[in-house]
C-alpha cells in the first residue's frame, strides 16, 4: 500500500474509531488538536529560551538569557539560525523513530502540528522557499519515503521545492558516528542542480532531527554557494548538547 492510501486509511479509521493517544493509547478528547493525551504531552521537553540564537542549542541550565554557544563562537555554521520544536527525548524521540523506521504515519500529523509552534512559524514567515533535506535515491528506495518531505508539507501555504537540492553521494547512516566523522561522512554529498530555483532566496531547510548539525551545515554550504541569499533550519527535534 502506498503512502497516500495509508494516509487515507488512517483518516477513515480516525473518523469511525475512538480517538486514542498515539503514544499510550489513552482516550483523547475531540477538542485536542492532535491525538496526544495531556499526560504524554506533559512529558515533551519543548524548546524554549535560554538557547543559542544561532544553532538553537538548548542549554542545560534554564537560567539566564539567549547567548551564543561555544561551538557557534568557535566555528559559526553557514546557516543564519536553526530552531526545533522539541528536545530529542521522550515522546518526541519516539515519534521520530517510529515514523522513520516503522512507517508509523499516525505520528506525521502530530509532528507537523509541533512544527507550527510560534518560534517555528517565525522561520516559515521569513522564508521564500522551503527545501526538505534530501535522501540519496538508494536510501529513498530502501526506506520508501523521505520523512523530511512529509514534514515540510505541514506548510501548504509556503512554496516548497523537492528539486532545489539533491543528494549525489550515498553515505553511511550518521547514527553512531562521532561529530568529526559525521562531517566527513556528508562532505560534498549535496548539490544544487538548478541554481536559478534558489538564487537570491531565503531558504528554509526542513528535517526531522538536528543532532550535531553536520548534515544541515553541508546542505547550507551547497545552497549558499549556488546563490541562496540566506539559509535557516527547522527540525522537529534537537538533540541537547552534552
Amino acid at each position: 500500500m502506498n503512502f497516500a492510501l495509508q494516509r487515507l486509511a488512517l483518516t477513515i479509521l480516525e473518523f469511525f474509531l475512538p480517538r486514542l493517544c498515539v503514544f499510550c493509547g489513552a482516550p483523547v478528547g475531540v477538542e485536542a488538536a492532535v491525538a496526544v493525551c495531556p499526560e504524554c504531552e506533559g512529558q515533551i521537553s519543548w524548546v524554549d529560551s535560554p538557547l543559542c540564537p544561532r544553532c538553537g542549542a538548548v542549554f542545560i541550565s534554564r537560567e539566564g538569557v539567549d547567548h551564543l554557544c561555544r561551538d557557534c563562537q568557535q566555528d559559526p555554521p553557514p546557516f543564519t539560525r536553526a530552531r526545533a520544536a522539541a528536545v530529542y527525548d521522550g515522546p518526541a524521540a519516539d515519534a521520530i523513530r517510529r515514523l522513520k523506521y516503522s512507517r508509523r504515519l499516525d505520528y506525521l500529523a502530530v509532528m507537523q502540528h509541533w512544527l507550527r509552534r510560534p518560534h517555528c512559524l517565525e522561520l516559515i514567515a521569513a522564508a521564500d522557499l522551503i527545501v526538505p533535506v534530501p535522501l540519496h535515491v538508494r536510501r529513498l528506495k530502501e526506506r520508501g519515503f523521505n520523512q523530511a518531505v512529509l514534514l515540510a508539507r505541514a506548510f501548504p501555504e509556503s512554496p516548497l521545492s523537492l528539486e532545489a537540492l539533491t543528494r549525489v553521494r550515498y553515505t553511511a547512516p550518521q547514527a553512531g558516528l562521532k561529530p568529526a566523522e559525521r562531517r566527513d561522512n556528508v562532505r560534498r554529498a549535496f548539490q544544487v542542480p538548478r541554481p536559478e530555483v534558489i538564487k537570491d532566496k531565503k531558504v528554509l531547510l526542513v528535517d526531522d532531527v538536528y543532532t550535531t548539525g553536520a548534515t544541515v551545515r553541508e546542505c547550507a554550504k551547497a545552497l549558499l554557494q549556488a546563490g541562496a541569499k540566506q539559509v535557516e533550519v527547522l527540525t522537529v527535534a534537537r538533540v541537547r548538547p552534552a
